[in-house]
């Protein structure tokens, strides 16, 4: 089961959906250090289960799937969010593992608030794009 755990003067929550222990570990951190509190589900199942459950509350719901294409997380993260009784201005942004050379540093905006963030090599990019989706 993963951890809640809240930092940071921002305020804002942030839920995790990472698999690999070492990138969310690294990845809540750095969410952290930039003010938001973390939710952090393990899996699929894992935030299926904790978003039912009633407790889980967040502002933006943010996947990072080993192996998943863009298409496959933002179905489950689609999921979650109805799962969660979300409305529909709760964004979901997914990072792929794996893309081309010609997206990179990019974010598309996929459908209302679904976005696929292609992270690249510029370390702030992150950050700046959610102070954008949560003000």
């Amino acid at each position: 089961m993963g951890a809640i755990s809240s930092g940071g003067g921002g305020g804002r929550t942030i839920f995790l959906i990472e698999e690999d222990d070492e990138t969310r570990t690294l990845l809540a951190g750095n969410l952290r250090s930039y003010g938001y509190r973390m939710v952090t589900a393990l899996d699929a199942e894992d935030a299926l289960e904790r978003v039912g459950s009633g407790v889980t509350r967040a502002d933006l719901i943010l996947m990072d799937l080993v192996g998943k294409s863009a298409g496959d997380g933002l179905g489950l993260g689609r999921r979650v969010r109805e799962h969660a009784k979300y409305d529909g201005h709760t964004p979901l942004v997914v990072m792929p593992e794996k893309y081309g050379k010609d997206v990179e540093g990019t974010e598309v905006n996929v459908a209302g608030n679904d976005w696929i963030f292609y992270l690249g090599e510029e370390p702030h990019r992150l950050k700046n794009f959610l102070a954008r989706l949560l003000p």
